[in-house]
């Protein structure tokens, strides 16, 4: 099954880029696999405002070899700040891969990424630290015509902030959220959520829970997939602000739980099964800021995504919060 980068190997990359740029600007990259019968992917880095668009029609990749079927099809629109994507697996008979890693399926990722710094308002005695809040609203949908493929829907939202004279004193900010239906589900309730949040040092340190990070679960049914993914935290008048929204869907097979034996690297063996997952009906990323105050850069995708909206709780609560955590580690758990 085509892998998904890691939120945290994506983030370190996109640090590095921005760590060692001075220029205020939006991009996007996008990833589908297979793209040829025998695999192999296709991929796009672009800026500017530019859209991405891979297999509009959503033209079909067969191998003979396997009787294995997979569409992909996957847009990042860098000026409006939203990614669609789709993911289908049929596999037409049952199948033994001679190891893990030549096990097929199909795959959808859309990445947008943001790179700009804090304005400060007209009115010289506003605070020089406001709470932030970045939204991800996600939707999409779970297709299941034979078997119980394994289907995942998967969104991460993330916000590193640093100031550019002393970079490595900033912090990430981290919420992701997945959707899953496979065979180890109860088929009265396919569809499976887990969600994580964080905040780390930049400069290296733990990793912690963070609850100025939440996601809104609207629907988990498996034609109705809907969340909104958030984000509150401080930022500093002229400290850098990096935002990264991923989306990516992945369609895989069904695993025979009769014929697998306790070592799962060799002589995989998967049953017939077909499905998809489709998230075109868009993922769409949002900032919200304090009025008066903006977000320096004159890329279009900041007159798309960038609103004026009054904060609930100020991010230096959760902030605070996290810390009393990290000193009472007592068991708790996470509200949605």
């Amino acid at each position: 099954m085509p892998s998904i980068k890691s939120p945290k190997a994506i983030l370190l990359t996109l640090f590095c880029v921005a760590l060692f740029s001075t220029n205020v600007f939006a991009a996007g990259s996008a990833t589908r696999s297979p793209v040829t019968p025998q695999g192999g992917d296709e991929t796009v880095s672009v800026e500017d405002g530019v859209v991405i668009d891979f297999n509009p029609t959503r033209n079909s990749v067969f191998s003979a070899a396997t009787a294995l079927n997979t569409v992909t099809s996957v847009q990042v629109d860098t000026m409006r700040g939203e990614i669609y994507g789709y993911a289908e697996y049929a596999l037409d008979q049952d199948f033994v891969y001679p190891t893990l890693n030549d096990v097929e399926g199909a795959g959808a990722t859309g990445i947008l990424t943001l790179d700009t710094f804090l304005v400060e308002p007209v009115n010289p005695i506003s605070p020089t630290t406001v709470d932030i809040t970045v939204e991800l609203d996600v939707h999409g949908s779970f297709v299941i015509n034979n078997g119980s493929p394994t289907l995942l829907l998967f969104s991460d939202l993330a916000a590193t902030t640093f100031n550019p004279v002393l970079p490595l004193a900033g912090s990430i900010f981290q919420s992701n959220l997945s959707f899953i239906s496979s065979v180890l589900q109860d088929v009265s309730n396919p569809v499976e959520t887990i969600f994580g949040s964080s905040v780390s040092p930049l400069g290296g340190g733990q990793r912690e829970d963070y609850q100025g990070s939440s996601a809104n679960i609207l629907a988990d049914e498996l034609n109705n997939l809907s969340a909104v993914l958030r984000l509150t935290f401080p930022l500093e008048i002229g400290d850098s602000l990096l935002i990264s929204a991923v989306v990516a869907g992945s369609a895989g097979p069904e695993p025979d739980a009769e014929n697998n034996d306790a070592d799962v690297t060799t002589d995989i063996s998967v049953l017939s099964s077909a499905g998809a997952v489709d998230f075109s009906n868009t993922a769409k990323l949002r900032i919200f800021l304090p009025e008066g105050y903006s977000l320096g850069g004159d890329d279009p995708l900041l007159n798309n995504i960038v609103f004026t909206a009054p904060i609930p709780l100020p991010a230096a609560f959760w902030l605070m919060a996290s810390c009393v955590v990290m000193l009472f580690p007592f068991s708790r758990k996470r509200a949605s």
